[in-house]
């Protein structure tokens, strides 16, 4: 019996953080002159879910191939999330699906960073979020095929199939229905998350993991 998994994208938003922030944080940032903290956020965001590059190589020198290794790593942590949301058991071919519906919908995030405020060891950095509007249509429509796939199953619909070919026609009807929702988004009232970048003892500034949670628990309303 398919069950949708309702707690497990909160339960991997910690883990997403972790890969994010452990490709995206350890470079070394000079500290000397005017830093630019708000533009520091703006692009590990923009790296994180839009796979634009410029800013964040900009301020921190990283290289535009360890920008997006961090990119696909954490698409493919967040399209690993959605198929336990959904309870659906990843193939090659679904996962190459999962990671580029992750990608569509990351890409409509919608942020505004706002002008750093110099604070002891660091600055404050106000992000004015507008949450994404895509779960709960999924959800609702996924609790009910999940209904109906449990009833056609029991009824013996699926009795001759290989596990293989249950498993396919299950992980088919979750694809149409993100595939129907995915290109409409909508958004929620505009959140506005206060994020900290400090100074570590490395002389090195940075965002850190709980800080950077604070953004991905927000721009994805569940």
């Amino acid at each position: 019996m398919k069950k949708w998994n309702k707690k497990s994208l909160v339960v991997l938003i910690s883990m997403l953080a972790t890969v994010c922030m452990s490709g995206c944080s350890a470079v070394s940032l000079l500290t000397q002159g005017e830093f630019d903290a708000s533009g520091y956020v703006q692009g590990i965001m923009d790296s994180t879910y839009k796979g634009e590059f410029d800013k964040y190589i900009e301020l921190t020198e990283d290289t535009k191939e360890n920008a997006q290794a961090a990119y696909e790593t954490v698409m493919d942590t967040k399209a690993q999330a959605f198929a336990t949301y959904t309870s659906v058991t990843l193939t090659d071919e679904s996962k190459a699906k999962f990671v580029e519906y992750s990608k569509q919908i990351y890409k409509n995030a919608k942020y505004e960073v706002l002008d750093a405020k110099k604070i002891e060891n660091g600055f404050q950095v106000d992000v004015v979020i507008s949450p994404i509007l895509l779960l709960q249509n999924i959800s609702d429509e996924g609790e009910a095929f999940v209904t109906d796939f449990n009833a056609r199953n029991a009824n013996g619909e699926f009795a001759d199939f290989t596990q293989e070919q249950y498993e396919a026609e299950y992980t088919n009807g979750i694809m149409n229905i993100f595939e129907n929702n995915i290109s409409n988004v909508k958004y929620g009232d505009n959140v506005t998350v206060t994020v900290n970048v400090l100074l570590t003892e490395d002389k090195v500034y940075t965002l850190n993991t709980d800080e950077f949670n604070k953004i991905d628990a927000v721009i994805l309303q569940q």
